[in-house]
Order: structure tokens, then C-alpha cells, then sequence
């Protein structure tokens, strides 16, 4: 019954090759991944990283994001699994890959083509990541606009509008969080791959900044009942974690003195407390003393408070 409704909901086959089915979120990520690739090869020239390395990392980007995007994706649905059988591993019906293993999947396969490539870590990372945020755009993109990835029923009238929201199967109307999270995304590939050479790091860190918080911000706008530790999102607790990762490495390099770290690190940390106490109220946890708008606003203001911060600190360290 389960695999009957999830063949009504999924996206039908444009076409087929060899037999295999092309749907069109299938045709937004192989589309993405020719574009990244070109755009990571120019960008290495411009740079002066090596073309092989950038084909290297694809090579190895490309087994390992599937290979981990998947893991992790049924690791979040251990149940399913136990339920289904093994065989849920292969079933993509039920759902693809999570961004998350994905994402170590590409952090991986930087590391292993410093090791074969004799290549910077940071200097790979600098060439492949517009491109890759181009990619994630498209990829959110043909999920956003199909019947993937449409989030739950509206509460805010104000995003009740095309391209953000759209009449499900029931005629309700659904957010479309991933439409969102890929026009930041796309943003964000675009202003790092005009990015010139900087120091090492400054493109990459830039790029997972804004895409991170921009994840966070338009996650914490949908009510769809799957919040984790009552207050977060497994998406936006990873991309807290992120920019924390940023803070720390961008601070580690700064000479300045322990407690203005200690600061810098407590404003984060303050923010993201703000975006938790809104996520718990417009949830709904306890008796709602605070409109929901407001709840969205303050998160707004914390989440890009978050990425401003680390953007700040990430150039200073840079100019060091």
C-alpha cells in the first residue's frame, strides 16, 4: 500500500534510456553536475589549481557523495529499513539521499585528492565549491518545482504564492522549502565563482556560510511536525554545526586576545539559542504568548545574524 501511494506522488519518467527512467529531477542533477564540473575546471585555471585535481575530486566526489548520501539518508530512516528489509537501501522510491552525507562525501573526496593530488585542501575546496553550489541550486530546484520536496501545508497566507508554494495532490497548498534554499544557493555559486583569487579558504568558507544559513533560515519556516529535539531540524542543526566549524577555524587563525574569542563564539551561540526558543514557541510547544510572525522574524534576524558573524570573522582571519 505504502509503495503504491509514494508511485502516485513521485515524478513520472520524461523518458528513458536503456531502459532506465529519466525523471526530471534525475535531468536538474545531471545537468548540475555537467555545469559544476565546467564552471570548477574554469575557476581552477583562473586560480591556478591543477585541471587533473579538479577531475580527481569529481571522480571520487561522485561515488562517495551517492555512497554516503545515501547511507545517511537511510541511517535518519533506520526504521523503514528494519521495516522494509535490506532491500530499502535500494528502493529510491521511498526517498533519495540526505545533503548531509553528501556534503562528507565531498569533504572526503577533497581530502583523498590532497593525498593522491598533492593538492591543497582548502585550494580544491576553493575551485569545486561554486560550482557545487550550483549544482545543490539545481538539484533544489527540480525537487522544489515536482512533487518532491514540497514541505507541509502553508501557515503563513503571505507564501501562499507560485514559485514558493503549490496546490498538492489534495488541492491544498504546499511551501516548497527546497525552491528557497536553491535561489540561495544559487546566489551563493554565483558571488563566490565571480569571486577572484583570495586567500585560501575565503571562497569555500564564503559559499558554505551563506548556503548554511540560508538551509537554517528556510528550513526553520516550515511547520511539517518533524522537528528534532523538539526545537531543530537534523538539516538546520548540521548547518549550525558548520558555521561553528568556520568560526572556530577562522578564529584559530586570528591574534586576538581569549576573550574577545570567548565573545565572538557566545554571540553565535546567542543567536542560535534565539532560533531555537522560536522554533519550540511557533511550534506550538507551549501556550502561544508570541505571534508566529514575530517567531519567524526573530529567526530571520538570528539566522542571518549567525552568517554575518561568521562572515566578518572569516574575512578578518583571511587578511591575516
Amino acid at each position: 500500500m505504502y509503495e503504491e501511494e509514494m508511485e502516485e506522488i513521485v515524478d513520472k519518467a520524461l523518458f528513458r534510456i536503456f531502459g532506465l527512467e529519466v525523471t526530471p529531477y534525475a535531468l536538474f542533477i545531471v545537468l548540475g553536475a555537467v555545469l559544476a564540473l565546467i564552471l570548477a575546471l574554469r575557476r581552477a585555471k583562473r586560480i591556478g589549481v591543477t585541471q587533473d585535481a579538479v577531475l580527481l575530486f569529481a571522480m571520487l566526489a561522485i561515488p562517495l557523495g551517492l555512497i554516503l548520501g545515501r547511507a545517511v539518508f537511510c541511517v535518519c530512516r533506520i526504521v523503514d529499513v528494519f521495516d522494509f528489509g535490506f532491500s530499502y537501501v535500494f528502493k529510491l522510491i521511498y526517498g533519495g539521499y540526505s545533503i548531509m552525507g553528501v556534503f562528507g562525501g565531498v569533504l572526503l573526496a577533497a581530502f583523498l585528492t590532497k593525498k593522491i593530488g598533492y593538492t591543497a585542501f582548502t585550494d580544491v575546496l576553493d575551485a569545486v565549491m561554486p560550482g557545487l553550489l550550483i549544482m545543490l541550486a539545481l538539484a533544489r530546484f527540480g525537487e522544489g518545482s515536482t512533487m518532491n520536496g514540497t514541505g507541509p501545508e502553508v501557515t503563513v497566507p503571505a507564501l501562499q504564492f507560485m514559485p514558493l508554494a503549490r496546490r498538492g495532490m489534495y488541492g491544498e497548498y504546499t511551501y516548497a522549502v527546497y525552491m528557497g534554499e536553491a535561489l540561495t544557493a544559487l546566489i551563493a555559486g554565483v558571488y563566490t565563482q565571480c569571486m577572484d583569487r583570495r586567500p585560501r579558504g575565503e571562497v569555500a568558507g564564503t559559499g558554505l556560510i551563506i548556503v548554511c544559513a540560508g538551509q537554517a533560515l528556510w528550513e526553520a519556516l516550515r511547520r511539517d511536525q518533524v522537528l528534532k529535539f523538539d526545537f531543530m531540524r537534523w538539516v538546520m542543526v548540521v548547518s549550525g554545526l558548520v558555521l561553528l566549524g568556520i568560526l572556530l577555524l577562522s578564529l584559530r587563525r586570528l591574534d586576538w586576545p581569549m576573550g574577545g574569542k570567548i565573545l565572538t563564539v557566545a554571540g553565535l551561540f546567542l543567536m542560535a539559542g534565539v532560533v531555537m526558543a522560536m522554533e519550540f514557541f511557533a511550534d506550538g510547544k507551549l501556550i502561544q504568548t508570541i505571534p508566529v510572525w514575530v517567531c519567524y522574524l526573530c529567526e530571520a534576524i538570528g539566522v542571518c545574524g549567525m552568517g554575518a558573524l561568521c562572515l566578518k570573522t572569516l574575512r578578518a582571519a583571511c587578511e591575516v
